[in-house]
């Protein structure tokens, strides 16, 4: 007979192999074996046991909202407030952050300045104290020019959207309404507290949406300067409605020149006092507008990075 495993030619009645030694009655084929279809699956990690395979991290839920505002937007405005209310009790703090608010004052005469065709630089008024807006008052054609070939082309740009069109039209009808007039005057000279004004809004607005900040830290830090600017732009008009030692003082100019709400009270036949109290209600009325722009930040397209859709 034939040995089963090794071939080997083994005497008809022996009871093992005299070759491998396997016992034939004992001796069992070995089962075919299984093919397993491998199963598709992402890359294995070697994990303590062994390998593992992870799976893919569902989508995190968006942020809880109130009116439309994110929670950490609402904490951020709180810590801000909290911060500026407590600036208010040390006035050497104030005094020495205050080079924040004249350095955002100059740039909004600047920009004014730029936008009518008079080259500017924001600068410290370092002989009289506060800022200067350094301009020699030539208008320049090619700054115009400029102006004018800009809103072409974003007019080009935006040919297909009528919403976007209507109101480029709207800002050159107003522009060419303030040209060369005693309004260009006028917003020149306003043109600093309307950058307080708008740079308040802008940076209460990033801490309300995080929108442009790489960091959660940066958040409250906008907001409390949101809060500091807007609120030294309130306590100057406040200042100036009553008979105060601040109002004598700013009464008095500075090398010469009057001061902007002064300037600005006598172009619009107004009384200081009306100045101020005009200060005060735009003040005012951008807080609340910077929460309504950050509780619709997603229909105008300022949302932070976590927001953007993929």
């Amino acid at each position: 007979m034939t040995c089963p495993r090794c071939s080997a030619e083994a005497p008809d009645h022996a009871i093992d192999c005299p070759s491998c030694g396997i016992i034939f009655a004992k001796w069992r084929p070995p089962r075919p074996s299984q093919r397993v279809e491998p199963v598709e699956q992402s890359a294995p990690v070697e994990g303590i046991a062994g390998p593992w395979v992870t799976l893919a991290d569902p989508p995190l839920p968006p942020p809880p909202e109130t009116l439309g505002i994110p929670h950490p937007g609402w904490k951020a405005a709180a810590i801000g407030l909290g911060m500026a209310f407590v600036l208010t009790f040390f006035p050497f703090l104030s005094f020495i952050l205050s080079p924040i608010t004249t350095m955002v004052h100059e740039i909004g005469h600047t920009a004014v300045l730029w936008l009518f065709g008079y080259p500017a630089i924001p600068a410290f008024d370092f002989a009289n104290g506060g800022g200067i807006t350094m301009s020699d008052l030539e208008r320049s054609p090619s700054a115009i020019w400029a102006w004018a070939i800009a809103l072409l082309a974003l007019g080009w740009w935006q040919r297909e959207n009528t919403k976007a069109l209507a109101a480029l039209g709207a800002l050159a009808l107003v522009y060419f309404w303030l040209y060369n007039s005693v309004r260009e005057t006028l917003a020149i000279t306003l043109g600093g507290h309307a950058g307080e004004i708008a740079f308040g809004a802008l940076f209460l607005y990033r801490g309300l949406t995080g929108w442009g900040c790489k960091m959660e830290l940066e958040r409250p830090l906008y907001a409390f300067l949101a809060f500091m600017i807007l609120f030294g732009s309130i306590r100057l008009g406040v200042n100036l409605t009553g008979n105060t030692i601040e109002k004598q003082w700013y009464l008095q100019g500075k090398g010469g020149i009057d001061h902007d709400l002064v300037t600005g009270a006598q172009i619009l036949s107004w009384r200081l006092e009306s100045a101020a109290r005009a200060l005060i209600l735009f003040t005012l009325l951008a807080i609340p507008a910077s929460f309504a722009a950050a509780s619709m930040r997603k229909h105008i397209g300022a949302v932070a990075e976590a927001e953007e859709e993929v």
